[in-house]
C-alpha cells in the first residue's frame, strides 16, 4: 500500500474513533470519573511525611491512572463489534497494523485526557510536587503511555471478541502492564526526590524499549486479532 494511503487510512480510522467517542462519550467520563476516585482515595489515605510521600507517591499515581486506563482499551473494539460492523471493518483494505495502530492513538490520547485530569488532582490531594520537573515527567508520561497503550490495544481486541469478557481484559493486561507500571513509578520516584543521574537514565532507556518492543509487538500480532 502507497504511504500516503496508509497514512490516510490511519487518519480516517483516528477521526472516527475519536468523533464516535466524542459524540457518544460511553467511556472517557466514566474513565475519568473512575481515575479521580482511584486518586481521592490514594491521595487522602497517604499519611506520611512529605518525602515518604513523593518516594510513594509516583507508583500510585501511575497505578491510578493505568488502572482507569483500562476501561478505554476495553472499549476500543466492543463498540464496532457489539454493533455488528467489525467484520466490514476487518474487511478494509488496509493492513492489520494500520488499524492496531489506529487504536492505539485513540487510546493514547484517552490516557493523555486523563492524565491532564488526575495528575493535576493528586497534586492538590497530596502536596506532591509532581509539576516540579515538568519536562523528565512528560517524558516518562509519554513512553508510559506507549507502553500501555500498546499492550491494552492488542489485548483488548483479544477480548473484545470473546462471549463472557466482564473482567478478563484487566486479569490479562494488568501483569502484562507490570514493567511498564514498574518503570514509571521507579523513574517518577528518582524524579521526586532529585536524583536524576545514570540510574534514572537506565529506567528511562528501559522504559523506551518496552513501549517500542510492544508496540512492534502488537503490530505484527494484530493479524491474527483480525482474523479472530
Amino acid at each position: 500500500m502507497p504511504a500516503r494511503q496508509t497514512i490516510n487510512s490511519l487518519w480516517w480510522l483516528i477521526h472516527k474513533d475519536l468523533t464516535r467517542e466524542l459524540r457518544a462519550q460511553h467511556v472517557w467520563p466514566g474513565m475519568v470519573l473512575l481515575g479521580l476516585v482511584l486518586v481521592f482515595l490514594l491521595a487522602t489515605q497517604i499519611d506520611l511525611p512529605l518525602e515518604q510521600k513523593a518516594r510513594v507517591g509516583g507508583g500510585l499515581l501511575w497505578v491510578a491512572i493505568f488502572f482507569a486506563g483500562t476501561l478505554a482499551c476495553d472499549r476500543s473494539f466492543t463498540g464496532e463489534r457489539d454493533a455488528g460492523c467489525w467484520q466490514a471493518l476487518a474487511l478494509y483494505p488496509i493492513a492489520p497494523s494500520v488499524l492496531f495502530l489506529a487504536k492505539m492513538a485513540v487510546n493514547l490520547a484517552a490516557l493523555v485526557i486523563l492524565e491532564l485530569v488526575l495528575v493535576p488532582a493528586f497534586i492538590v490531594l497530596s502536596d506532591v510536587p509532581f509539576a516540579s520537573r515538568p519536562g523528565p515527567l512528560l517524558l516518562i508520561a509519554a513512553l508510559g503511555n506507549v507502553g500501555f497503550a500498546a499492550v491494552g490495544t492488542l489485548v483488548g481486541g483479544l477480548t473484545s471478541g470473546l462471549r463472557h469478557r466482564s473482567g478478563l481484559l484487566t486479569l490479562l493486561l494488568l501483569p502484562l502492564v507490570v514493567p511498564v507500571v514498574f518503570g514509571a513509578a521507579e523513574t517518577t520516584r528518582l524524579l521526586l526526590t532529585g536524583e536524576i543521574d545514570s540510574l534514572w537514565w537506565q529506567w528511562i532507556q528501559l522504559l523506551a524499549i518496552f513501549a517500542a518492543v510492544f508496540t512492534v509487538a502488537g503490530a505484527m500480532l494484530f493479524e491474527f486479532v483480525v482474523e479472530d
